[in-house]
């Protein structure tokens, strides 16, 4: 809790007081003195509760997404059972258990309680909460509505999270599988190929081609071993690099829709986005404007941020947001036609967020699937791998018994 020094005098005698008292802001403490009959004339906020304050604020890019869906979620509840918003704010920083969160709020409340709105408040702290989040809750506070504008939050934060965890679902059996098939391979090449290679030396035996590679990759391997994190760290610094420029994050977002099977997933995942975040601004009373600026930064892919962007300037200029959108080509026809439908029917929320569950539907499915394929190919692949390299050097040998006999 934050310190303040303060100047004033005895509401009885008249007498000079100062001194230092602890409260969740200026105006408690002042409230907490005037019960001790101090009138209050000066007061300030010591610096170390500031720097303690704006570390919060350095570091809260930490906090996870999952632990705001549920702050969130919480923060909802008790708004729409009609509690107080000073008290909301100190019942949530009672609960919450990052304690980057517990601070954020700590000062959120602080804030307020100094006359600030909630919107005005969080939006010092960006990195927690996000332009989406800002301005919901800034529409929220504007139409009163601000426990179901929080509900809206929270069920899109939720399914954000849950896609990814469905994402993450979906690299991980890949990923491990990878691995282990790399420490097999690097296992086979760098222990069993170099004693069967001094067989090989001892025998004067004839190799054949494929066998001579494996070896000669074994040899070199066991000699520039340290070359191996050195190029990958290359390859990955280059990657990053390239990326990142604005050339070279357009082509490789262009390479990723292009993509067999993948391509698909992912333009489905980024409509799924765009629409769901669209519908949940539009809903809140963000104007259009607005709300496709702030879904344009939430898309992460540039090709479709670009449509978005297009899609902001042409509704500026009077134009209808689906016309724009399928002139693009890069929507499928049934959300442009999705979309068309709900501007000419004033009902352009309710269609977006027809188009999101749909499209959040589809790309479960498709998840699962490729799950489910994912398994027996990389079994096939491991054992196509490994069995390779464990054919190339044993054929020789079979060859060698056979002539023995």
């Amino acid at each position: 809790m934050p310190i303040y020094t303060y100047k004033g005098y005895d509401a009885a005698t008249g007498a000079v007081r100062k001194g230092q008292e602890d409260g969740d802001s200026p105006k408690a403490v002042k409230a907490k003195l005037r019960q001790k009959k101090i009138i209050v004339s000066e007061i300030k906020e010591e610096a170390s509760a500031k720097k303690s304050r704006a570390s919060v604020s350095m570091f809260s890019q930490k906090v996870k997404a999952g632990d705001v869906a549920v702050m969130t979620r919480q923060f909802a509840t008790l708004q729409n059972a009609h509690v107080p918003l000073d008290e909301c704010l100190k019942a949530l920083k009672a609960q919450v258990e990052d304690k980057m969160l517990r601070s954020t709020l700590q000062s959120v409340m602080e804030s307020v309680s100094e006359g600030k709105s909630l919107g005005e408040s969080i939006s010092n702290y960006p990195s927690i909460f996000n332009r989406l989040y800002i301005n919901m809750v800034k529409a929220g506070e504007q139409s009163g509505t601000l426990g179901l504008v929080l509900d809206r939050l929270a069920d899109y934060m939720e399914k954000q999270e849950e896609a990814k965890g469905q994402v993450v679902a979906a690299m991980t059996y890949p990923a491990v599988m990878i691995l282990a098939n790399v420490g097999l391979i690097g296992y086979l090449i760098l222990s069993l190929v170099p004693k069967l290679q001094k067989v090989f030396i001892s025998l004067k035996a004839p190799l054949p081609w494929y066998t001579k590679l494996i070896v000669g990759f074994s040899e070199w391997l066991q000699s520039n071993w340290w070359t191996v994190p050195i190029m990958m760290f290359g390859v990955v610094f280059f990657f990053q690099r390239w990326v990142r420029s604005e050339k070279g994050r357009r082509r490789f977002d262009e390479i990723l829709l292009g993509l067999p099977v993948f391509g698909g997933l992912i333009m489905r995942m980024q409509i799924s986005r765009f629409t769901q975040t669209l519908a949940t601004l539009l809903s809140s009373g963000v104007p259009i404007i607005r709300a496709l600026e702030i879904t344009k930064n939430i898309i992460t892919n540039v090709i479709i941020a670009e449509v978005i962007e297009g899609a902001k300037i042409s509704v500026q200029e009077g134009k209808d947001l689906g016309q724009t959108i399928e002139k693009s080509g890069r929507f499928p026809p049934l959300v442009t036609h999705m979309i068309m439908t709900g501007e000419k029917t004033g009902q352009l929320e309710e269609m977006l967020g027809h188009v999101a569950v749909a499209y959040e539907a589809e790309v479960q499915r498709k998840i699962e699937s490729m799950i489910s394929l994912v398994e027996p190919v990389m079994i096939i692949f491991m054992a196509g791998s490994a069995g390779g390299i464990i054919a190339a050097v044993l054929v020789p040998m079979l060859s060698i018994m056979n002539q023995i006999r």
